[in-house]
């Protein structure tokens, strides 16, 4: 009787992870860019560890999209509150056990507040989770604005610099992984196309009087009035 041999070749690769999701959504993404393939690495089988020692791959946070930016608020998250035609907007910095830090655009201010007064506002308010990959408008706004300055968006060779957006970003927190710096930093790319857009909409404009009154400025499609309130004059409903 001939004898069968069943021949199994696994190929073990640890994914450094803070839920089962992110992996998962790591590992496909590494699949679809051809990064891990049957042909090269036979068959894959992801597995969680806390083995010392081992070389982790280290999925991006909130790749999976799946965290509760209520419950769980992360760096970067933000709000977007508004009452009675005002608004303005907290992004979040850091947290301690019991509270949240943010930065208010308006004032320009770091403040802080419980992170049960947070979830108050987030329940209320307009909440955008790092991972939704979306901007404040201020960050936009504040890269032309750096950009008028120096010149660099008059006359037909009006381009947007990496090297100031890049900086900017980095002002409010936002670093590119590794993971981001492979595949396009999305927030380098979203003040890129602000300012492409400001670009466009400046160029056909003529000497004129200005549409804009003096408590406003206009930055492309983004409007900030100097008469905006801070978080404190804002209160959940």
């Amino acid at each position: 009787m001939m004898r069968k041999y069943k021949v199994s070749t696994e190929i073990v690769t640890y994914i450094w992870a803070e839920s089962p999701e992110d992996a998962a959504k790591y590992q496909s993404e590494l699949i679809t860019q051809e990064q891990l393939t049957l042909t090269r690495d036979a068959q894959q089988s992801v597995r969680f560890s806390r083995a010392l020692g081992v070389k982790f791959l280290e999925a991006p946070e909130d790749i999976s999209g799946t965290r509760s930016p209520v419950e769980n608020p992360r760096p970067l998250d933000w709000l977007e509150i508004s009452q009675d035609g005002l608004s303005t907007v907290a992004l979040v910095r850091r947290m301690s056990k019991r509270r949240v830090y943010y930065y208010e655009a308006v004032t320009g201010t770091e403040r802080s507040i419980s992170r049960e007064a947070w979830s108050r506002w987030a329940s209320n308010y307009t909440l955008h989770p790092r991972y939704e990959r979306v901007l404040p408008p201020f960050i936009a706004a504040e890269a032309i604005r750096l950009h008028e300055d120096k010149g660099l968006l008059n006359g037909t060779s009006a381009t947007p610099e990496s090297s100031i957006i890049l900086a900017v970003l980095e002002k409010y927190g936002y670093e590119p992984s590794d993971w981001e710096l492979r595949n396009g930093y999305w927030a380098e790319n979203a003040v890129e196309k602000a300012i492409a857009q400001y670009i466009l909409d400046k160029t056909p404009a003529t000497a004129g009087p200005s549409s804009s009154t003096d408590s406003e400025e206009s930055w492309g499609d983004i409007q900030f009035s100097s008469n905006l309130p801070t978080i404190d004059d804002l209160e959940p409903r």
